[in-house]
């Protein structure tokens, strides 16, 4: 008996029966499978570029991606605050520890007063970031003041 029905004819109850498993089965299998994914702390990297430098806001804005261990990304958008002038970050990476969720690390970031040479520590909240770049200004010992992380 075929599952699909003719013009002018009805499906069969047993076909009907099927359909709606299938669907059902589907949104039990969601609904189970997602909070697997909530509630366990993981780790993510940030990696970015920050070289569009405003002299009206003293920010520097540029794109990113956030990675967890887990498998899961974000594309991001970064703006990098300092006093000092003309921040330019050539290539940058983070490190975030107590992550539940990739969107947990979206937010602004101040500097905890934790520098340990190459590395900025910043927390937001119970996120912590620790933040290294290269080009002549991290180089040349600026460091950021706040960071804001926007989904794109």
């Amino acid at each position: 008996m075929r599952s699909w029905s003719a013009p002018g004819r009805r499906r069969s109850p047993l076909a009907r029966l099927r359909g709606r498993t299938a669907v059902g089965c589907a949104a039990v299998l969601t609904a189970l499978v997602g909070p697997l994914h909530a509630g366990e702390p993981t780790t993510c990297e940030l990696t970015f570029a920050a070289n569009g430098w405003s002299t009206q806001y003293r920010a520097a804005h540029g794109p990113g991606l956030v990675q967890c261990a887990d498998g899961r990304s974000l594309p991001v958008r970064i703006s990098v605050k300092s006093q000092d002038a003309a921040v330019r970050i050539a290539s940058g990476a983070a490190s975030f520890s107590g992550v539940v969720d990739p969107r947990d690390v979206v937010g602004a970031y101040v500097a905890d007063g934790e520098d340990a040479g190459a590395h900025r520590s910043m927390r937001k909240g119970a996120v912590q970031l620790r933040v290294t770049a290269t080009g002549a200004w991290w180089q040349q010992g600026g460091r950021p003041d706040s960071l804001v992380i926007a989904t794109r």
